[in-house]
């Protein structure tokens, strides 16, 4: 069966909510306060680690009434996760997990585990897209508490700020789509080849609809034409392109990261060719450098293999397959009750959209959805501003004749030897030849 990763829709962040903060949250007359305490025992510290629902009113606050994080039985089939997996959850992946979460390292798979990862879940985890609280340290918690490559504190921001220094704040300057996508790329093979991970090849996206994705087939990152051919780039649709390009790269990070896994259980050049349907090339380079078997990092890579290539490949399929089918039916509903907008075509819509939400929460929960989409939007944040408004042309003193410029030259022609840089003069005036 062929394996494609979809690319990454335009329907995406605009339309998603804002995830709710965990540490205080309205619900009608009361809030929600979570209280996060260190584990501290075994089946005791089910009482310990709670939820607190304060009701509160003008002048003092009511009693509390406490609510486990997980019940017995939670923390039971978390427990059954680990050890029905020991060649995943070796003891030494055990140690490290505990050891992260600041556990003793030698207590194994216990209850002050499960909840240890279902309180760093509740927190660490809240973010967009939230982590399921269910104690399973599983293929979206593990790549979050052992942070690599792109995801690690700080890069993706340190990217969004060269975006915005190298391609928003010189958008003028590049002046062309091409340009500003080449630069884009080029920034974040930077980013890439820090982390071990052979560079990606620049192109457009034959799709208009599409902000951008990552074609591992060819190992080339699409990105979409529209905003990169505009004369200007608004903070909103500015930051929304370093998610997007952030997004695939990890992506791009991922697959890799796949091949040198396979790399690590005897798999060749060829065979991890074929088995992937990536480039030899990059099959060839995974190959002399595979992961450490047993590693955190091999750990990691074997949920997302799992999920496109292993025993989860036909639940992606399906859902990659819905989330098409629900797009569509959206936008044909939509269309018919624009056209007519009658009760049966709301109710149409409503249902249209119902399905599509729902089609959407379970893409973006494939193990390699949910990391790559937590990680593109640190480099959002790195970026300030939209694209500087165009400097207004200078006006030249008349001369005798109220001419501009030299005496008899026509409007926009360049400046004479030793005048000012063409550059400040329009580009469409600047004759055949001229640098841009």
């Amino acid at each position: 069966m062929e394996h494609l990763h979809r690319e990454k829709p335009e329907f995406d962040r605009a339309r998603e909510p804002a995830p709710a903060p965990r540490t205080g949250i309205a619900m009608g007359g009361s809030t929600v306060w979570i209280e996060h305490l260190r584990p501290a025992g075994n089946r005791a510290i089910t009482s310990i680690i709670m939820r607190t629902v304060q009701r509160q009113d003008d002048e003092a606050p009511a009693e509390a009434e406490a609510v486990p994080l997980l019940d017995e039985a939670q923390v039971a089939g978390a427990r059954r996760y680990y050890t029905a997996q020991p060649w995943l959850y070796t003891p030494a992946i055990i140690t490290q997990l505990r050891e992260a979460l600041g556990l003793d390292g030698e207590g194994g798979v216990d209850d002050a585990l499960v909840l240890a990862v279902a309180e760093w879940q509740s927190t660490e985890g809240a973010g967009d897209p939230a982590l399921a609280i269910d104690g399973k340290a599983g293929p979206r918690t593990l790549p979050r508490i052992f942070r690599s490559g792109l995801n690690v504190e700080g890069e993706g921001e340190a990217f969004g700020g060269d975006v915005q220094a190298e391609v928003i704040d010189e958008w003028a300057t590049l002046a062309t789509a091409e340009a500003r996508r080449d630069r884009l790329v080029e920034l974040v093979n930077e980013r890439l080849t820090a982390a071990g991970v052979p560079e990606v090849t620049p192109a457009f996206d034959p799709n208009a609809n599409n902000a951008g994705s990552f074609d591992f087939p060819t190992w080339r990152m699409l990105i979409g034409r529209g905003r990169l051919g505009a004369d200007s780039i608004s903070a909103a649709d500015a930051k929304d392109t370093a998610d997007t390009v952030y997004h695939e790269a990890r992506h791009t990070e991922q697959w890799f990261r796949m091949a040198q896994l396979r790399a690590a259980q005897g798999l060749g050049a060829a065979a991890i060719t074929t088995e992937l349907g990536i480039p030899a090339r990059i099959a060839t380079e995974a190959r002399a450098a595979p992961l450490e078997r047993g590693s955190m990092e091999a750990v990691i890579a074997q949920g997302w293999w799992d999920s496109v290539y292993g025993s989860g490949a036909a639940h992606r399929e399906a859902t990659l397959t819905e989330i098409d089918r629900a797009a569509t039916a959206r936008t044909q509903a939509q269309t018919r009750f624009d056209a007519n907008p009658t009760a049966a075509n709301q109710a149409t819509l409503d249902r249209a959209s119902v399905r599509f939400d729902r089609a959407f929460a379970a893409y973006r929960n494939l193990p390699e959805e949910n990391d790559a989409w937590a990680t593109g939007p640190a480099a959002a944040a790195g970026i300030t501003s939209g694209s500087p408004e165009a400097e207004p042309e200078p006006e030249a003193a008349p001369d005798a004749e109220g001419l501009g410029g030299e005496a008899g030259a026509p409007a926009g022609s360049p400046p004479p030897a030793g005048g000012p840089a063409h550059g400040t003069f329009p580009e469409a005036n600047l004759p055949a030849g001229s640098p841009s």
